[in-house]
């Protein structure tokens, strides 16, 4: 059964345009996130967090900046808690490198 070629652009292309919608829906559901989320605020936010890292059975890890503190705290589905406090010092140097040099 032969398919016809305008019927197969014409999918092709509406495939396509769903793709590209999708796509900056997620861009912009995902910066919204990280502004309400206090990830790059630009320094506007009393308390923001800097790093997330997801462990097993629903735990995270977080770095946190207050004011102008860092702390590390633990998350699980039952509470959370203040691992340890973080020197200011090593996380400029970890943004350091983050930005982009110009």
């Amino acid at each position: 059964m032969p398919v016809d070629v305008s019927f197969a652009a014409r999918l092709l292309g509406a495939f396509a345009i769903i793709a590209a919608v999708l796509f900056s829906l997620q861009f912009f559901a995902r910066s919204r996130l990280r502004r309400c989320a206090g990830m790059g605020g630009g320094g506007r936010r009393l308390i923001a967090i800097v790093e997330t890292a997801y462990l097993p059975n629903a735990s995270f890890v977080h770095v946190i900046k207050i004011g102008d503190a860092y702390a590390v705290v633990g998350q699980s589905a039952s509470h959370i808690a203040k691992l340890a406090d973080v020197p200011s010092e090593s996380v400029a140097a970890w943004e350091a490198r983050l930005r982009p040099r110009s």
